[in-house]
């Protein structure tokens, strides 16, 4: 046997017993290592070891959450073991080669533990197995561990299920799931999308001000963390991380695949959130607040030890029951005057944006709906830029927008968009125009021209934001060569009719709402 793996095994022994000295009293790691040592000295290959070291972690993980002791564990404790590791741990999967696996490297160690006089009975895992598997099945659990009805007894003394789903090797398994994540969508098909968020992300504050030098492997970290988490894609509206899952899913999990199903779903509720650290806790961890919703949270940070975080707001992903968050942690420095300024010009914005959802919505929703703007402005009052402000006046109130039509109109407001640069959300706001529209003057469908309403429409949602880069003569072209003079026409009844402003709140969608702040 190689002496790497061997290594590499008893590195993550150490790691394992250094990050919780509690985990002693659970397994003691003299006990775990002299285990690991036999079963090399056997001939275990690298992989075999590593695979014990797994089912010994499993083992560790379920006393600590229950009321048993390693020494007292009966065939029936054993049982609950085997379920509730399959209800909580995410890579313990409830088939026969698994049970049956973990339940032999338990009989092992138990028998070893007692020829070491460190139990007294070595039986309990053989009898569970007995009782759990037959002819090649598993019996007593469900597909998801939860025990069949004809053995609800079981369920009177189980032990309790964990909030979140504990996760193995975690860290391995995030960098290759972003890794796969990358590749997926390096591919030729996503490419007006990546080029889009890449625009959105360095470029459309000439030259990517406070940002990492875009050949960086810094740049490319922070990248992908707003890409895969944060960005809007053009043809859905999901998020990468959404599509991606959605994609997988429709072709269906192998086994394998199942286990990063699981860290899918996790880190499908990660949130990007602004907070500040209140203080470092003597086992290492940092207790800090959300800045905007004064939430608590309890967050292992990757940062150095001895930095001062006194004066930052940090910008980062929130995940796992919002105890964990995802590697890249931006630190912003703000002067007092810069902070206090920063909360008025965000919540005048989130004011503005809220108009559109009748005066209401909640940071999270604005966060999730507007990140670029949130992460330029952060960035904006941490280099001590100094802002004009938010300081706009909108006429409209007690805005309920239409639902959205199935007519024709809606339908070729879709085709005409589509193929340039406009995104599923600016699709909707534009249809959603026309919806209000006919709400206020209503064309009879029989005298409604299609191209030309929908044109109005577009050019009208173009004016208003004041983001896109096509005159009129371009807009015709895309709406199948309507006339310069009847697009103008129809824009100006849609203007006049909804009393359309700038940066309508109504309609207004994110970049235009980062111009409103950097005009």
């Amino acid at each position: 046997m190689s002496g790497e793996k061997m290594i590499n095994v008893f590195d993550l022994v150490e790691d394992f017993y250094a990050q919780d000295e509690e985990w002693n009293t659970v397994l003691r790691q003299k006990y775990a290592e002299d285990f690991l040592r036999l079963k090399s000295w056997q001939g275990a290959s690298e992989d075999e070891l590593l695979d014990i070291w797994n089912y010994m972690t499993v083992m560790c993980i379920y006393l600590g959450n229950s009321e048993h002791f390693l020494g007292d564990m009966t065939r029936e404790d054993f049982i609950d073991c085997v379920g509730w590791c399959c209800r909580n741990i995410s890579d313990f999967l409830p088939t026969p080669q698994n049970i049956g696996a973990f339940l032999d490297t338990m009989s092992e160690m138990y028998i070893f533990f007692k020829k070491k006089r460190i139990i007294t009975s070595d039986s309990a895992p053989a009898e569970a197995k007995a009782r759990l598997l037959s002819s090649g099945k598993v019996q007593m659990l469900d597909e998801e561990g939860y025990f069949l009805p004809e053995y609800e007894r079981y369920n009177q003394y189980a032990t309790p299920d964990l909030p979140n789903k504990a996760f193995l090797n975690i860290g391995e398994r995030l960098q290759d799931l972003l890794s796969s994540l990358q590749t997926f969508f390096g591919a030729q098909k996503y490419k007006r999308d990546v080029e889009r968020a890449t625009f959105l992300y360095s470029g459309i504050l000439m030259g990517g001000l406070a940002e990492e030098k875009p050949d960086s492997e810094e740049y490319a970290q922070t990248f992908w963390d707003y890409f895969l988490f944060d960005y809007h894609m053009l043809a859905d509206d999901k998020t990468p991380l959404q599509h991606f899952y959605d994609d997988i899913c429709a072709n269906g999990f192998s086994a394998e695949g199942m286990v990063s199903k699981d860290v899918l779903e996790e880190l499908l509720q990660v949130r990007l959130v602004l907070f500040e650290v209140l203080e470092k806790t003597p086992e290492g961890l940092y207790s800090c607040r959300n800045v905007l919703t004064d939430e608590r949270y309890l967050l292992q940070l990757p940062i150095d030890g001895d930095v001062d975080t006194d004066g930052y707001i940090f910008m980062g992903h929130i995940f796992y029951n919002n105890t964990m968050v995802m590697n890249f942690v931006r630190g912003m420095l703000m002067n007092k005057a810069s902070r206090k300024r920063f909360f008025e010009v965000l919540g005048q914005a989130k004011d503005w944006f809220a108009v559109r959802s009748g005066g209401e919505v909640s940071w999270e929703e604005f966060i999730n709906r507007n990140p670029i703007f949130v992460r330029h402005i952060s960035l904006l009052y941490a280099a001590y830029i100094r802002m004009e402000g938010f300081n706009y006046e909108t006429k409209v109130t007690d805005y309920k927008p239409q639902p959205v039509l199935d007519d024709r109109v809606t339908k070729l407001i879709g085709q005409m968009m589509r193929p340039y640069a406009f995104s599923a959300y600016d699709i909707f706001l534009v249809r959603t125009m026309w919806s209000d529209f006919l709400q206020v003057f209503n064309v009879p469908e029989k005298l409604r021209v299609g191209e030309i309403w929908a044109a109005g429409l577009i050019y009208a949602f173009i004016k208003l934001n004041n983001v896109y880069n096509y005159e009129i003569e371009q807009v015709s072209s895309m709406c199948y060569g309507v006339p310069k003079q009847t697009i103008e026409r129809t824009t100006a009844a849609v203007w006049e009719t909804l009393a359309l402003e700038t940066h309508d709140p109504r309609y207004v969608n994110e970049e235009g709402l980062l111009l409103m702040l950097l005009q």
